[in-house]
């Protein structure tokens, strides 16, 4: 299987010219490795280490590794900063880990980035999946979230945001060691456990409503693959990215994969396809909200206690259980029309 940085990368030419949003201290594209990239980020370089010093998850071993910063401002005014540098349309690639969530303004970033990129220029971004990261008990992302985020041009996160982020964080624990992400349909999301500080959010949201507040950080988005789909389709028809899917991939572990591409050619608007997949989205995304399976007894617990019950091997593997279940129900279907033409 092919490693999560061959995933992220799939589409990129190391050696052409790219940019990186926000690699922190885990740069996917080196400068020390050779790879021809651009930073940019929303703080400079010695600020990015003072921040990693502060952050007890991340080791002081890492500290070295975060690069210089090139560009400095906010990645969802990437068009902006890139035009002030007359560099618009330069870029063969955009890769993206783990920053697209934190995104004040998803529209206006998506906007940017294809502007930013030549024709056929590729935007790459690894998003954690919200089910299996600490927003596992936070409502999932609505279009008009962005769209009202963009007509606001907001350039941090709201009040509600901030309140809904921290209000339902919850951190994945196995056994005494805390994670902020758990296997996605590998592990038990019982094991999720939400903090206990409600009324400490509430005074911060209301103390937000009632004065200007600095920048705090937090997931503006919470996603998963048919979500994000779905959503990136809605903006590209109402005409608001000009960027066309490569590739969105499934979740793997706690993230997914995207691969956007900036159109060679002005793409053929056609309004019944749209809303056709449209439909079939909006379905799978009805599916996979209750994909983190809750049965009456967690299939984990069924497996882990009757090693011999007859669908363990189903309860092991959810896609395949998901195949099955499709393989009764046409076989059914099939018993139903031939007894309908005995009967006739």
């Amino acid at each position: 299987m092919a490693s999560r940085l061959d995933q992220l990368l799939k589409h990129v030419d190391p050696t052409a010219a790219g940019i990186e949003i926000a690699p922190y201290f885990n740069p996917a594209l080196p400068k020390r490795s050779g790879c021809n990239v651009k930073v940019f980020d929303v703080f400079d370089t010695e600020t990015l280490r003072a921040r990693a010093r502060e952050n007890s998850f991340i080791p002081d071993s890492r500290i070295a590794e975060i690069e210089p910063v090139d560009f400095v401002g906010d990645a969802c005014r990437i068009g902006a900063v890139l035009e002030a540098e007359g560099l618009l349309g330069q870029f063969d690639h955009i890769v993206s880990s783990h920053n697209f969530e934190h995104l004040a303004n998803p529209v206006l970033f998506l906007q940017g980035a294809a502007r930013a990129l030549k024709p056929g220029g590729v935007l790459s971004m690894a998003i954690p999946d919200g089910r299996a990261c600490f927003d596992h008990f936070r409502f999932p992302t609505r279009l008009a979230d962005w769209l009202l985020a963009f007509h606001q041009d907001r350039d941090k996160p709201d009040p509600v945001t901030l309140f809904d982020g921290a209000a339902y964080r919850a951190f994945y624990w196995r056994g005494a060691e805390k994670s902020e992400a758990g296997g996605f349909l590998s592990e038990d999301p019982a094991r999720f456990v939400p903090e206990q500080d409600l009324q400490a959010q509430y005074q911060a949201f209301v103390a937000r409503l009632q004065a200007p507040y600095d920048y705090t950080d937090a997931h503006c988005s919470v996603l998963f693959p048919e979500l994000f789909e779905l959503h990136l389709r809605e903006l590209i028809h109402l005409g608001l990215v000009d960027l066309e899917i490569l590739e969105i991939m499934p979740t793997q572990g706690h993230e997914f994969f995207a691969h956007l591409r900036k159109p060679r050619a002005p793409v053929a608007r056609d309004d019944a396809a749209f809303y056709r997949h449209r439909a079939a989205l909006m379905r799978a995304v009805a599916l996979r909200l209750g994909e983190t399976p809750f049965m009456s007894r967690p299939r984990w617990d069924i497996v882990a206690e009757e090693t011999r019950h007859p669908l363990r091997s189903l309860l092991l593997n959810p896609r395949k259980m998901i195949g099955q279940l499709r393989l009764w129900n046409r076989q059914r279907r099939k018993r139903r029309r031939d007894r309908r033409a005995l009967q006739g």
